[in-house]
């Protein structure tokens, strides 16, 4: 009798695997139901409701938590928020049909097997299935932020003993001695103090913190999103008031003009009262003489060398006999039509406060009418000859800068006849004047400052305009000194170098802040027709001294 061969020992294996599964399907299917609805591992909203088994149980478990006040907060403020002023509810219903998915598939085998054999379960969130009326919800935020929203606290001035001076904006002269000193002492301890930064409400942002928090049991508190509004640039309105402090204390009648260059903003105090313009003048007689020369001072040209030989002495030295010269050429051999040119040339520009009658050091017995003579107060006495303001004189000269550019008043007033080149050979003369006091001898470490400038000097008045490069580029100053009592060189002296310093710290300051690089001063050259007249001691504008 023949023998059946025995199974093979896979055929075996694989029929007792099949047996165990089809004996488990039993307990599986039991299991399910026992884990329903929502098994073991699973959290709604992050919380173990292990053991509940309706929508209902679940609901009343976790809606109070859910409608508990949120705790929302700016800063240091702390505010409460009302879930049900904003309609908001939780769908528990959707959250345990969500929470069904991992009743089936090797989800819920894996989550079986766990709690068979007594291993931790492997813990899955359901996310919290809400609604919520954001529109609301976006309208609290925004009456919020009208009212906790900090506006940005612009930079002031102090001084060294911790006293505050104000905001910049803001700050009022401080009443004058009522015995001052012939000499005003110099003003030191004032420093610029940086501004603070704003804060506000994002909007968007913060109601997705909100939502976070609404639809967490814990923590149920917030901060609210936050734009940081940095602190505003420093500007000539804040330098302003700080040279009416400066000046109020003063027994001179002083003016000042300042203009920073790279923004084309100016800051003046009695920039438009009117003084005697003296040798300050000058300066407008360079440009008006350029403008007529065609070639500029060009070489292989006698007229024109001779023309830039006077130019140069008259800027950088004092007599009046080189600049009566220029202005004679100017009026082709009359010194009268060539200050009627001059000051044609000047309103041509705009500058209708300035004006000469006649030559250099000359006399007038009326002077023309400007809006500035025409002050009441102050009354400076200013020379019927030839006049001017703060204001005219550093407005010419950054338009002189400006010209150097191919761009500004100058520039485009004389399109055809003023060169960047011209412009260029004012400064380059400008920086033969070796008079380094007043506005130069205010700035820090003053010597070694590129600076160019132009004085003036009468018994009762001086003036002093400087273009100078500063911490953030080149910027342009113009002071004016007047006293009845007869001004001398200590008193306006000290007046412009606390200005010049003054200024100048502004910008340093600002600079601190963000503001502009400074770039790289020019470098003036002599123009092709020079001819020295001088040698010239070196400074940062000529440091050849030539």
């Amino acid at each position: 009798m023949r023998r059946r061969p025995l199974p093979s020992a896979r055929f075996v294996t694989y029929t007792l695997l099949l047996m165990a599964l089809l004996s488990l399907f039993p307990l599986y299917s039991w299991y399910k139901q026992v884990a329903a609805p929502i098994p073991p591992g699973v959290r709604l909203g992050g919380v173990d409701v292990t053991g509940m088994k309706t929508v209902d149980e679940i609901r009343t478990h976790l809606d109070p938590i859910y409608h508990e006040l949120l705790a929302v907060r700016f800063q240091n403020r702390l505010l409460q928020l009302n879930p049900d002023d904003f309609d908001f509810t939780v769908d528990f219903a959707q959250m345990v049909a969500d929470a069904g998915r991992y009743l089936e598939g090797w989800e819920f085998v894996d989550i079986a097997v766990r709690e068979a054999i007594g291993l931790p379960q492997q813990v899955r969130n359901v996310p919290v299935r809400y609604s919520l009326d954001e529109e609301k919800l976006r309208a609290w935020l925004e009456a919020v932020a009208a009212q906790l929203n900090t506006a940005p606290v612009a930079a002031r001035v102090e001084d060294t003993s911790g006293n505050a001076a104000g905001s910049a904006a803001g700050a009022s002269p401080t009443p004058p001695s009522p015995f001052p000193a012939t000499v005003p002492e110099p003003r030191r301890g004032l420093r610029w103090v940086p501004g603070a930064p704003g804060y506000e409400i994002d909007i968007e942002a913060s109601v997705g913190r909100i939502i976070e928090g609404l639809t967490s049991h814990d923590p149920r508190d917030v901060s609210l999103a936050l734009r940081e509004v940095p602190p505003p640039m420093p500007t000539m309105d804040d330098l302003a008031p700080q040279l009416v402090r400066l000046l109020d204390g003063y027994p001179a009648f002083t003016a000042i003009h300042v203009i920073d260059l790279q923004h084309g903003a100016a800051a003046s105090v009695d920039g438009d009262a009117a003084f005697s313009a003296m040798a300050t003048l000058r300066i407008a007689l360079a440009a008006a003489v350029l403008e007529k020369l065609p070639n500029g001072i060009a070489a292989g040209d006698a007229e024109a060398q001779q023309v830039g030989q006077w130019l140069d002495l008259a800027l950088g030295k004092d007599p009046n006999e080189p600049a009566n010269a220029a202005l004679g050429w100017l009026g082709d051999g009359s010194v009268s039509r060539g200050a009627q040119r001059l000051t044609s040339f000047v309103q041509r520009l705009g500058l209708e406060n300035t004006f000469a009658q006649g030559e250099f050091g000359g006399t007038a017995t009326a002077p023309l009418v400007t809006p500035s003579n025409q002050r009441k107060r102050p009354n400076t006495r200013p020379d019927a000859n030839m006049q001017t303001t703060a204001e005219d004189m550093a407005t010419l000269l950054a338009a002189i800068y400006e010209c150097t550019q191919a761009r500004g008043l100058l520039h485009t007033t004389f399109p055809e006849s003023m060169t960047a080149e011209e412009c260029s050979t004012i400064l380059f003369y400008m920086a033969h004047n070796e008079l380094r006091d007043t506005i130069w001898r205010g700035l820090p470490d003053w010597d070694a400052r590129w600076t160019v400038h132009r004085h003036g000097l009468l018994p009762a008045q001086h003036g002093a305009v400087a273009l100078v490069w500063g911490p953030t580029g080149p910027y342009v100053v113009s002071v004016y000194v007047f006293n009845p009592g007869l001004v001398g060189w200590e008193v306006a002296n000290q007046s412009g170098a606390d200005l010049s310093r003054i200024v100048w710290e502004f910008f340093e300051f600002q600079r601190s802040q963000g503001g502009p690089d400074p770039g790289t001063a020019p470098v003036l050259s002599p123009p092709p027709g020079y001819e020295a007249v001088d040698q010239y001691a070196p400074s940062a504008a000529n440091p050849s001294g030539r």
